[in-house]
């Protein structure tokens, strides 16, 4: 008898199929990694088991995280994307800030392949904030949704137990994985913004 396959196997097949439906291709690596950041998530925010994160990942929730990652614009460059975010300098900033913690946590769990990914988009926005001249930086919104996925990587990953940064100790597990799933949060709301609005910080940098 064949073994029975595992929800993570299964989800992926769907996950990957719906992506391919809206044109793109991912493996089926990349797929379960993906899937199973977002059920660790899930878990540490809702403070469930990992079983019940998985019950409670339905049809829906698979198609909307495929459609997120469509938004993306894989395999574009984002130098040459349309920059329709008009993003603070000050958010620049914590969004910086934020991408260098995440590459902490890749370095420090030997982690080589999601250090050059963090450290791409790190690149990526500095060159663009260099192209600006104002206040308001032009950026692209499929790069703000990689950062912010990015983000909540990291922090699923410290919510698992990975190890954490120099400097911190596991009484600050916690709180580190919240400030970037929050920062995470910050920057995808700030992707979605409606033109006209005024964008603005998610949280106070360096509070006192």
């Amino acid at each position: 008898m064949s073994p029975r396959p595992t929800w993570l196997h299964t989800r992926s097949t769907e996950f990957r199929a719906a992506l391919l439906d809206l044109g793109l291709t991912i493996t089926d690596t990349e797929a379960r990694k993906i899937l199973d950041d977002k059920v660790s998530e899930y878990a540490a925010l809702m403070r469930v088991t990992r079983q019940t994160a998985q019950r409670d990942f339905t049809d829906e929730r698979l198609l909307a995280l495929a459609v997120s990652l469509s938004d993306e614009a894989p395999g574009a460059d984002l130098i040459e994307f349309e920059r329709t975010i008009s993003m603070p300098v000050a958010a620049v900033g914590l969004t910086t800030a934020a991408l260098a913690e995440a590459l902490k946590v890749a370095h420090i769990n030997l982690d080589d392949k999601e250090a050059v990914a963090g450290l791409s988009l790190l690149s990526t926005l500095g060159m663009i904030t260099a192209d600006a001249n104002a206040f308001l930086v032009p950026t692209p919104r499929p790069l703000l949704l990689r950062i912010a996925r990015y983000l909540d990587g990291a922090a699923a990953s410290i919510a698992k137990g990975a190890n954490l940064p120099d400097g911190l100790d596991d009484t600050h597990r916690r709180q580190f994985a919240d400030i970037l799933a929050q920062d995470a949060d910050g920057i995808r709301a700030l992707a979605n913004i409606d033109d006209g609005e005024t964008p603005c910080l998610w949280r106070t940098p360096n509070p006192r």
